[in-house]
């Protein structure tokens, strides 16, 4: 049997963890995810992903000079943003995508293909976090020509809590052509 103070304080203790006090301090706590669509952006957080530099990315879904051709059915909000990086014509800057997000993870979402020609499924990009490079995708073409949506390219789920700028760079200089057709980032 518990002294009458011990089970005082023990009844403290539980009408604490029980209290909707407690409950809406641990709700607070949570993690929120944030989708930021290639296009559209977030409205509710005001939030765009930039492209660079002008004119070297086109909207999928409007594009008429671009190989890949999407059922927009399985592309978010029916959106995404094509660029390829030529290697026998580099262009005079990174081809880069960037959002700026307060979190502590993100995850960028592409549209991938691995067709060896029409739109040549070469994928190459590198990421970087508050100007760090932090990753790549690195998938070469192998000749089929389907699509695979949705494809997790670049996963971090330990950054330190704060204002962060996420940048993927598609192709790089001395290697091969390279197709990047971005869908949206989800960050927490």
């Amino acid at each position: 049997m518990l002294p009458c103070r011990s089970r005082g304080l023990l009844r403290v203790v539980i009408t604490l963890f029980t209290s909707p006090l407690f409950g809406a301090l641990t709700s607070a706590t949570s993690l929120v995810n944030v989708t930021v669509d290639d296009t559209f952006g977030n409205s509710e957080e005001n939030l765009q992903i930039t492209y660079q530099p002008d004119g070297s990315w086109s909207q999928g879904v409007d594009c008429t000079n671009c190989e890949a051709h999407l059922d927009t059915t399985k592309v978010h909000s029916g959106t995404w943003h094509d660029t390829t990086y030529f290697s026998d014509n580099p262009p005079s800057s990174p081809l880069s995508a960037s959002l700026t997000f307060n979190g502590v993870a993100i995850y960028v979402y592409c549209i991938v293909t691995r067709a060896s020609t029409d739109p040549f499924g070469n994928s190459d990009m590198t990421f970087y976090l508050d100007g760090n490079q932090v990753g790549t995708f690195v998938q070469p073409p192998n000749g089929d020509p389907t699509y695979q949506y949705s494809v997790p390219v670049y996963v971090n789920e330990a950054i330190p809590s704060g204002k962060h700028t996420f940048t993927l760079v598609n192709g790089r200089a001395g290697e091969q052509t390279a197709l990047a057709l971005l869908d949206y980032i989800v960050f927490s």
